[in-house]
């Protein structure tokens, strides 16, 4: 794995664990994050209460990971099944009542100088929204 993979793969691994004091050491100061709803946060910490507010709203976890990376070691991409329980409504988002969901979803992390400077999340938003419609 290169350096970018393992730190990705290590940042996938910290997000399941709910682990985000880990989470931040791989965070450049003003890491952009990029979400499935199209919303861009910027910052480490906004970052951060961001990702805990999601959390909140989705039980979710990471599995059946494949990372790829780019010729030069920048980006990682991370393909993955996002397992997870909607417990509490999240605003633009069917009434949540505990459904639970498998869906393939992808992040893309951009790096510099071995931090991460970007994270995308993406996911096929009406496939989610059927899931969560069930």
């Amino acid at each position: 794995m290169t350096d970018a993979q393992t730190i990705a793969s290590r940042f996938m691994d910290a997000l399941n664990e709910r682990d985000f004091e880990t989470l931040a050491g791989f965070l450049d100061e003003d890491v952009a994050l990029d979400t499935m709803t199209g919303q861009r946060t910027i910052g480490a910490l906004p970052l951060r209460m961001a990702i805990m507010s999601y959390f909140r709203h989705f039980d979710e976890q990471f599995s059946d990971m494949v990372l790829m990376h780019d010729a030069f070691g920048q980006r990682v991409a991370v393909d993955l099944t996002a397992r997870g329980h909607y417990r509490e409504t999240m605003e633009g988002f069917p009434q949540a009542s505990g459904q639970a969901y498998s869906i393939p979803g992808v992040f893309v992390f951009e790096f510099e100088n071995g931090a991460v400077t970007r994270l995308s999340h993406y996911r096929n938003a009406r496939v989610f929204e059927q899931a969560l419609s069930r």
